[in-house]
């Protein structure tokens, strides 16, 4: 009998274990690059207050954090990270389900307008130009003969770089440009901006992350990130042009 009484509490405390598990926040980090997100304010940006407002209106419990780039991506392919906002690829695909798009962002590269007047892709040969580590956003550029990368960890230090002259050009993307020019404190009309790619902005959830195996709570992100998300999405982006 006794046996027979500490097996259906060994039961309960296994489904309450269960249901505990399951009710923990996902958490997702994002790339501390403003407008997406700011150092030092974690809720503050395009991606971190989308996703905020995504998690919250699905109703699946959610922590945010940032961390540097290529941590993000590891992260996702590690499962540590359960949803970034990114620019997909066939590699990103391996680690991390798509799910759903978001917006595009324009990639290209800032340059000074004393030195080069206007810039084309045509007369990128022979320059240094700014490329922040592990993105894909000036992938375009790879196919340009004699252009020099240098491998930058943050757009903040291309634009210090740049300044100093030290680069040729550096990269920046919009939305975001002008916060981060403006935050610099370099005029925007001294400088030019050569547009390089336009490309998606997805929801990556990673396929190692407890998520993933939640379809109801897939489905229900999925519907507002392709309903009500998407003027969201608009007024962000239009908030930190």
């Amino acid at each position: 009998m006794p046996f027979a009484v500490r097996r259906p509490l060994t039961a309960l405390l296994l489904a309450g274990l269960t249901h505990a598990a399951a009710a923990a926040p996902a958490v997702a980090y994002t790339v501390p690059v403003p407008p997406w997100t700011f150092p030092g304010a974690q809720e503050k940006g395009v991606a971190t207050e989308y996703l905020r407002y995504l998690f919250d209106t699905a109703g699946v419990p959610l922590t945010l954090d940032s961390l540097p780039y290529v941590r993000v991506i590891n992260g996702l392919r590690d499962g540590s990270n359960t949803a970034a906002v990114l620019i997909p690829d066939a590699e990103r695909d391996t680690f991390a389900l798509r799910l759903c798009q978001v917006t595009t962002i324009r990639s290209g590269i800032l340059y000074k307008r004393s030195r080069y007047g206007e810039l084309n892709m045509s007369r990128l040969s022979g320059l240094i130009v700014g490329m922040q580590r592990g993105t894909h956003a000036l992938d375009r550029l790879n196919s340009v003969p004699g252009l020099q990368p240098y491998i930058i960890d943050s757009i903040d230090q291309g634009l210090k770089m740049l300044e100093k002259d030290r680069l040729d050009a550096t990269f920046v993307s919009s939305p975001g440009s002008e916060i981060l020019l403006a935050a610099a404190g370099l005029s925007r009309s001294d400088y030019g901006w050569l547009q390089v790619q336009e490309q998606p902005v997805v929801i990556y959830v990673s396929r190692r992350a407890p998520l993933i195996q939640d379809s109801a709570a897939l489905d229900r992100l999925r519907a507002v990130c392709d309903g009500s998300g998407r003027a969201v999405m608009q007024k962000l982006v239009e908030h930190y042009r």
